[in-house]
């Protein structure tokens, strides 16, 4: 079942044009072009349904597997280098490549955290630089409900003791934006590491 799962994870990906920008295994994310699906105040700044962004997704091969006890602080420090390893190499892409020159913003979703359980999430990502929303799903529940459980079989494939804490039925989804100068000013070349 498990090699299903990742036949499907591998499928949707090329299909949605989802690519690596690094092959370092410290790297933990993919990403993809595409338009926003609806308007979003990031700051003083607006992106407009329609303009071009770059979504980040994880790359669950790479992500560290949780301990069996459940998430601890050397987990959480190599998950942290990694992130930010990733930001680092993916600003170097973006600065140098003609494709994402029209790029207005960076964003994704995630059910790894909400505005009402693991709050400690969200403060994490908005230290690293990002807007936290409420998930927008143009499907609704309907949508939401299929996102969750494919969320959660790709959790169970790749991360099986994440599934010990989470229940498809229970994720909360939110959206994490940062607008692609405030992401370049933080993580390109020219930042402060």
């Amino acid at each position: 079942m498990r090699a299903t799962v990742r036949l499907i994870d591998y499928l949707l990906r090329r299909s949605g044009g989802l690519f690596e920008f690094s092959d370092n295994a410290d790297c933990v994310l993919r990403i993809q072009l595409g338009k926003a699906s609806h308007d979003v105040t990031i700051g003083s700044e607006k992106i407009l349904k329609g303009e071009t962004v770059l979504a980040i997704h994880i790359w669950n091969e790479h992500i560290p597997i949780l301990p069996n006890e459940g998430a601890n602080l050397a987990w959480a420090l190599v998950l942290r280098r990694r992130v930010n390893y990733s930001f680092r190499e993916m600003a170097k892409v973006m600065q140098h490549d003609s494709r994402f020159s029209q790029v207005k913003a960076v964003w994704g979703t995630s059910s790894l955290f909400s505005f009402t359980d693991h709050i400690g999430g969200v403060r994490m990502m908005q230290h690293l630089g990002f807007t936290v929303l409420p998930y927008y799903n143009p499907l609704g529940r309907f949508g939401l409900f299929w996102e969750n459980l494919f969320s959660w079989w790709l959790m169970w494939a790749y991360n099986y003791p994440s599934i010990s804490t989470r229940h498809f039925k229970k994720l909360q989804r939110t959206e994490i934006w940062i607008t692609k100068s405030e992401f370049l000013k933080r993580y390109g070349e020219s930042a402060i590491p």
